[in-house]
């Protein structure tokens, strides 16, 4: 008992004090449950060359996410974990090597949902290395009660986003620490293009929201706009202040004219710095960039610009002049030799064809169509992949419980601070919670990819998982009718978001990742309009991921696939590992 409380006296006095466990240990998974993973890459085109280090990437965040939820790790855990994998990889545009925006910076965009439909997210946040850690605190703070009870916020942005990560102590990255050389290359050709078009549209005498191009923020002007910040609150405070130790308990309206006048100062000088920092070039020339423009048509070089989506629905829109004519999806090697795939995908680790579901059938007859692939294509100086949309994971636990996650570094050039459908919670990621007096206990998340603008407006997320949990299609007349899950998903593409599309001036792409869980089992399904999705699966049983790159037939036509597993364990048999099934 003394040796004790000499013990408890060296801990309370000492200068090193013990810390206690900032988590609790958490039980395995139940033993007759399987967990489960499903992680895609984004929708667009993949090319050939790198097709295999994109599928690798999908197998190691599989992989890794895998064995978080073997050792007891939550579906959420596993969920961030393989977003994470993704983020780290170059070859992704989420994290590190994302797209930049206008002035350079790498900003990202992240979102998290749990088995409840509780969710966390960050939008348009920068300097941070994975987003996806950081939608994550954002959840748990959600659980958390503020003072005075305020609400405490599910979706952070910009500044905001950087300065609750500040306050969470999560690692702050230089601004290039972010940048890949790609990207980087990336960016100076497209602003290349861009200032060659600033030029034309300026003669042309249109509209300078058409064509102006924000200047790079330099670390005087980030000051500058950082101290007008302050400055704003301060001012507001001493106002506050002032107002409280007015003699008079009803100010007069001199009072009212004055307080007003001080704050119309402020918001003024204010206005005036924000409008001399975001001035574009306006005498830019030709030697102000070392690269030189790449030689591109108008139209591809505006595609470039806004993302993998506007080359879409397939990659015949790329024209040169140079013919060639073929039914299938067109890849371009580093040699500048076209090469012309068969529709089956490489197989890495083990290869999955989806069930042969895949379709060959138009997206739709009253939507935009694409130049027809006998047309001319460009050339490129090098095997260039254009998938610049959101990377996603669902996971299943131990416990039957679901959470999905997404990731996107957002379109390339794009101005600063937008938000795309990675950060919104029913655009790029959802779930339908299990009802309690369901007795199947169905429950369903998606993740998406594609054209973030269109998916915003059509809330392709929520729709899908909706349409899924219900079976239903949309039919004639606005009518619900009783459809399979791969009718209810093709619907949802084919009618409710290019449907949306055609009233655009922009091409609509869309790729879709969707679980559904039942008591009986897991059904995966995807589908997309895109060139190629790639695509990566898991269970507890098997001993290695299953990755497919899905590639349409081009043309906007929907590709749709799937796949089967069971809800319960194998029994273990003394057959040889050969006479195992890999499909459920």
């Amino acid at each position: 008992m003394a040796a004790s409380t000499a013990q408890q006296e060296v801990v309370d006095h000492g200068t090193a004090p013990l810390e206690p466990p900032t988590r609790k240990a958490t039980r395995s998974p139940h033993r007759t449950d399987i967990c489960s993973i499903f992680v895609h890459a984004g929708a667009g085109y993949h090319s050939l060359a790198n097709e295999r280090i994109h599928l690798d990437a999908c197998g190691d965040a599989a992989t890794v996410a895998m064995l978080v939820l073997r050792n007891g790790g939550s579906a959420l855990d596993a969920a961030e974990m393989a977003v994470k994998v993704l983020e780290d990889r170059e070859i992704t545009n989420a994290g590190y090597g994302s797209n930049l925006a206008m002035d350079g910076v790498v900003e990202c965009d992240a979102s998290i949902v749990d088995h409840h439909g509780r969710s966390g997210a960050v939008g348009a946040v920068f300097k941070i290395r994975n987003p996806v850690s950081l939608a994550r605190l954002v959840l748990n703070q959600t659980m958390e009660s503020l003072t005075l009870r305020r609400v405490p916020p599910n979706l952070l942005v910009g500044q905001g986003a950087l300065d609750f990560a500040r306050e969470m102590g999560v690692l702050e990255c230089p601004y290039d620490a972010v940048v890949s050389p790609a990207a980087r290359e990336r960016w100076a050709r497209w602003r290349a293009d861009l200032k060659g078009a600033e030029r034309k549209a300026r003669k042309a005498g249109q509209h300078p929201s058409r064509w102006m191009v924000g200047e790079v923020f330099s670390l005087a002007e980030e000051a500058e706009s950082a101290r007008i910040r302050r400055e704003h609150t301060t001012n507001m405070l001493q106002n506050y202040q002032a107002a409280r130790q007015s003699v008079s308990s009803v100010p007069s309206e001199s009072d009212f004219s004055s307080t007003s006048g001080l704050q119309s100062d402020v918001s003024m000088q204010s206005s005036g710095t924000e409008e001399r920092v975001m001035t574009p070039d306006s005498g830019s020339s030709d030697q102000e960039l070392a690269i030189s423009r790449p030689q591109t048509i108008e139209e591809s070089s505006r595609s470039a610009f806004i993302n993998s989506t506007q080359n879409v629905p397939t990659i015949s829109q790329f024209q040169d002049t140079q013919s060639i004519r073929t039914n299938g999806v067109v890849s371009i090697a580093e040699n500048g030799t076209f090469l012309t795939p068969t529709r089956c995908s490489t197989s890495i680790r083990r290869s999955w064809d989806g069930s042969g579901h895949d379709s060959d059938s138009a997206s739709s007859a009253t939507t935009t169509k694409p130049v027809e692939p006998d047309m001319l294509r460009r050339s490129l100086d090098m095997e260039e992949d254009l998938v610049t949309d959101t990377v996603g994971a669902i996971a299943i636990d131990g416990w039957g419980n679901i959470a999905c996650a997404a990731s996107s570094g957002g379109i390339g050039m794009k101005h600063r601070g937008r938000v795309g459908p990675a950060a919104l919670v029913g655009v790029g990621a959802a779930i339908v919670p299990v009802d309690p007096d369901d007795p199947e206990e169905i429950c369903v998340g998606t993740v998406t990819s594609g054209t973030g603008e269109h998916m915003a407006t059509t809330m392709a997320a929520t729709i899908c998982a909706e349409r899924l949990y219900q079976s239903v299609r949309k039919g004639k007349g606005g009518e619900y009718v009783d459809a399979t899950e791969d009718e209810a998903l093709r619907s949802v593409i084919e009618k409710e978001f290019m449907g949306n599309v055609k009233y655009s001036n922009s091409a609509g792409a869309i790729g879709i990742l969707a679980i559904k869980k039942t008591k009986q089992g897991v059904m995966l399904y995807f589908g997309h309009n895109t060139d190629s999705f790639a695509m990566a699966s898991m269970h507890s049983d098997e001993e290695g991921p299953m990755c497919a790159m899905s590639r349409s037939n081009g043309n906007g036509q929907i590709a749709q696939g799937g796949r089967l597993m069971r809800y319960q364990r194998k029994k273990k048999t003394k057959t040889s590992a050969h006479a195992r099934q890999p499909f459920a």
